[in-house]
């Protein structure tokens, strides 16, 4: 005997998780969740297309299809979502993303996201803020997963998702606020050995096994921040960080070549 089972989610409530399901899918038509699925994917899919042959169109297709897989929307069909802070909110005029693996994914994916999904990439980065506006700490995220922090990778990438962003015409978001969460999440002394990184120029070993990665990584951060900083004319803050961002110089052996 076949049966048919539906279910759906809710961080908010057993009310929420209701509402997306009769929202959602009112009907018990599988086939038509089957076709449906298959149109959405086929549209978001043909965002770039490929002339090649069909083993090397499998391999790009599949990649293409792990990019859409994180983040993830993060709300109810009405809006609200549980937050950083564990509170209760709602996403007024953008959609709320979650799953912020950032070290991952700023080198590649996010510059990809800026190129073919600019809508997406406003709302990611509105997610951010709002992550920044409950987190206790002033902090954008740093590896966000469903209204939790896990603080389980170094740097403060989402600056550099934000600067990107901006740099390259997405808009929908505030660049003033934008702008000062990146110089709080940068400056805040207790996260990463920043006060280490602040004092000394770098992150000692002695400090931090992973120092001279943070290091460098910070270093890069910092450039974003001053590029983001120059393009809305805050030279002050610009100069801060493009000196910040040569930090990397100081830990690097001229001789090996190495950091």
């Amino acid at each position: 005997e076949k049966i048919k089972i539906k279910f759906a989610l809710s961080a908010v409530s057993t009310e929420g998780a209701l509402k997306n399901l009769r929202t959602e899918l009112p009907h018990f038509d599988f086939e038509k969740v089957k076709a449906d699925a298959k149109t959405k994917w086929q549209n978001e899919l043909e965002r770039i297309t490929i002339d090649a042959p069909t083993e090397k169109k499998v391999t790009f297709y599949t990649s293409l299809y792990h990019t859409a897989i994180n983040p993830v929307q993060y709300m109810d069909v009405d809006g609200q979502y549980r937050g950083i802070d564990h509170n209760i909110h709602k996403a007024d005029g953008f959609v709320n993303y979650s799953v912020f693996s950032l070290w991952d994914t700023y080198r590649a994916l996010h510059p990809l996201f800026t190129i073919i999904q600019p809508e997406r990439t406003s709302d990611m980065v509105q997610s951010m803020l709002a992550h920044y506006d409950q987190s206790v700490h002033k902090l954008l995220p740093v590896w966000s997963h469903f209204g939790n922090e896990n603080w389980c990778m170094i740097g403060y990438h989402a600056v550099s998702v934000i600067a990107d962003a901006w740099k390259n015409g997405i808009r929908g978001f505030d660049g003033k606020k934008a702008l000062e969460a990146c110089v709080s999440s940068a400056t805040n002394k207790i996260y990463g050995n920043l006060d280490d990184y602040m004092k000394l120029g770098y992150i000692p070993f002695e400090k931090n096994a992973n120092g001279s990665s943070m290091t460098l990584e910070y270093a890069y951060d910092d450039w974003t921040i001053a590029q983001l900083a120059k393009s809305m004319g805050e030279n002050e803050i610009a100069a801060q960080f493009e000196k910040r961002s040569h930090n990397w110089k100081n830990l690097f052996n001229e001789q090996t070549g190495f950091a």
